[in-house]
């Protein structure tokens, strides 16, 4: 009930005078004749709801035909590579020899930079043209992953590839252009498949994760991806500890060489000296006797020297330590089947409810013209 209170003027703050309107009170006949109005317009044009949820059911069913793919193997691998700890021994070692020792590459594998790297097409073509073996045939891995992944479903000529094409096992230089650019494909398509992140923010734990529709492509994937970069790590963090040991294995045998011509005249002065009486003889064979000596220094610093390059070698090793390794049966991911046809029944739905709206708005405003 309204009262005279309610249409009491008023004063606003900027000095003019208003009257209060009440709020409109609520009415559930309205509320009905609403909702009644919408089911007659939905009774009214049933058969165009029934249209767009057919059509939107028949969309989703021909998404899922032409989009299906077989069931999805998912293999994880929870790994930590640890740099190995002669970078200072190898420092000191070298400048000892009044050489550089350069600086560490662990930048490299560090941060996005790693990261950056299992992707890079350096380890990917080291990972494609492995040698594995898959039941009893034993073949490279870009050929399995090519025939078993689902890769081949992405590219154009799909049969050619699938039926008459294989990767050669040769070295990768020998590779003709079409080869080289089949490689460059698969290998873009596994790099792509391919997920590495750390496993939470706080921990230096890597998780190394690929999907296939083979189960044992998918564990062979990620522990072949995991090796060929230990390999590269193991490479690149010893490759100046190598190039001094080279130098001193080529040092130890020029010394040698000279040492076994020393010790060879010394030994034959040796026996002639007993029968000299002149003194020098004498001093000859105390010359040769001294540079003997001196070689032999020379000699058994080299073999120190090298004994200390392979011991900082084996430090300097990478220590990769598998947290977590993929293990039978894999996490499969089956294909939504269904999925697509509720979202077109769905969006059928609501195109038809929008349909009629519009339709309903339409005469309704013709009336009131013909009408007026």
């Amino acid at each position: 009930m309204v009262t005279e209170e309610s249409h009491k003027p008023v004063l606003t703050p900027n000095g003019e005078v208003a009257v209060v309107e009440p709020a409109p009170s609520f009415d559930p006949r309205k509320l009905m004749n609403t909702v009644s109005t919408v089911f007659k317009t939905i009774l009214k044009y049933w058969w165009l709801l029934l249209v767009c949820v057919l059509l939107g059911g028949l969309g989703g069913w021909i998404y899922d035909q032409v989009n299906e793919v077989p069931d999805q193997y998912e293999a994880s691998l929870i790994f930590n590579l640890e740099s190995g700890s002669g970078n200072s021994e190898l420092s000191n070692f070298a400048s000892a020899l009044g050489m550089s020792a350069g600086s560490s590459s662990a930048n490299m594998f560090s941060g996005p930079n790693f990261i950056s790297l299992f992707r890079s097409k350096k380890i990917g073509n080291r990972v494609m043209l492995t040698k594995v073996t898959i039941g009893n045939k034993t073949d490279l891995l870009a050929n399995f992953y090519k025939d078993r992944s689902g890769a081949l479903r992405r590219t154009k000529n799909e049969e050619y590839l699938g039926k008459k094409f294989r990767f050669p096992d040769k070295p990768i230089k020998q590779y003709s252009n079409a080869e080289m650019s089949y490689l460059d494909m698969f290998r873009d398509y596994a790099s792509q498949d391919l997920q590495i992140d750390n496993v939470d923010r706080k921990s230096s734990f890597m998780e190394l994760s690929i999907k296939t529709e083979s189960d044992t492509l998918s564990k062979l994937m990620v522990e072949t991806w995991l090796a060929r970069m230990t390999d590269f790590y193991k490479e690149t963090q010893s490759q100046k500890t190598l190039e001094l040991l080279d130098l001193n294995v080529h040092r130890r045998d020029s010394v040698l060489t000279k040492l076994t011509g020393a010790e060879r005249r010394l030994a034959s002065s040796q026996d002639y000296s007993q029968y000299m009486i002149m003194p020098s003889g004498r001093v000859n064979e105390q010359r040769l006797t001294q540079n003997t000596t001196y070689l032999q220094g020379l000699y058994m610093e080299s073999i120190r020297n090298i004994d200390a390059l392979r011991t900082s070698l084996i430090r300097e090793s990478p220590l990769v330590m598998i947290i977590d390794e993929p293990t039978f049966p894999l996490p499969v991911t089956p294909y939504p089947k269904g999925k697509a046809i509720k979202i077109g029944i769905a969006l059928g739905i609501v195109l038809s409810l929008a349909a009629m709206f519009l339709i309903n708005s339409y005469q309704n405003m013709m009336k009131k013209l013909q009408n007026s």
